[in-house]
């Protein structure tokens, strides 16, 4: 890709960017009925001397349709609440225009909603989860693609930023030092990103809300399929350290 870079190893900061409350099973597949689990939205920032690499983009602006769901789901108690990115962003001193790449774990409202706001970025989507989630899913009738991707990011996706976007397969190395697995378990778009830091390789990744669904090889509850959630956690387990993307204990990590 013509990139010019004098490292492949990362600094990280997992910046949170929303939280929520939902419940127990949720989270630990037919357990924890009785409680409820705290959520952190994070996107996480990969740099160093030569180039930025964000995974997810946070929250739309508008959370109306999400929360309407999430109450049906749950109730008042489970809705989402955003912070700003671009707010949360320039407190660890970048801004838009700064970040190279973008790429998401998985394609979602809540990790694609501000991508409008990156017009320089160029844009890394997993081929076969973008064609199975989004735009061709193979069995419709679960799928309210509005909350998989909200219109304003779609039309961004498939206008403007159409030159911006690259496919990639499974198994890629998107630039040195990071590649990007499949693991699907939460949604076929699911991601899990091996990044090369200085202390190892780090795996962040939604196919584990929190770090005991690997500690505990407990699948999450809201999976698509339960066994590849085992796998993937026996999989990436072996790869390096992990960063389940949605647990508050991870809030503000840095590498």
């Amino acid at each position: 890709m013509g990139l010019n870079m004098t490292s492949n190893k990362y600094n990280i900061k997992v910046l949170k960017v929303g939280e929520s409350e939902v419940p127990g099973p949720e989270v630990y597949w037919m357990e924890s009925f009785n409680s409820w689990e705290k959520l952190s939205f994070h996107v996480l920032l990969a740099y160093n001397d030569d180039i930025s690499f964000m995974i997810n983009t946070g929250m739309p602006l508008d959370l109306t349709l999400r929360n309407n769901e999430m109450i049906k789901f749950a109730g008042e108690r489970a809705i989402f609440k955003s912070i700003d990115t671009l707010d949360v962003l320039a407190s660890a001193g970048f801004k838009p225009d700064d970040i190279d790449f973008i790429a998401f774990t998985p394609v979602q409202d809540y990790t694609t909603g501000r991508l409008d706001e990156f017009k320089t970025s160029r844009i890394f989507i997993y081929r076969d989860g973008w064609i199975k989630d989004i735009a061709a899913p193979e069995y419709r009738y679960f799928h309210n693609r509005d909350l998989f991707i909200p219109r304003k990011i779609l039309s961004y996706i498939y206008g403007d930023g159409w030159k911006n976007v690259i496919f990639y397969d499974d198994g890629s190395e998107l630039i040195p030092g990071i590649k990007a697995i499949s693991v699907k378990c939460h949604h076929r778009s699911s991601i899990a990103f091996s990044i090369n830091t200085r202390n190892g390789i780090y795996i962040f990744t939604d196919a584990a809300f929190k770090i005991n669904n690997i500690n505990r090889m407990r699948p999450i509850g809201i999976a698509e399929d339960i066994y590849e959630c085992l796998d993937a956690y026996e999989k990436i387990k072996g790869i390096g350290k992990v960063i389940p993307a949605y647990d508050p204990a991870f809030d503000n990590f840095y590498i």
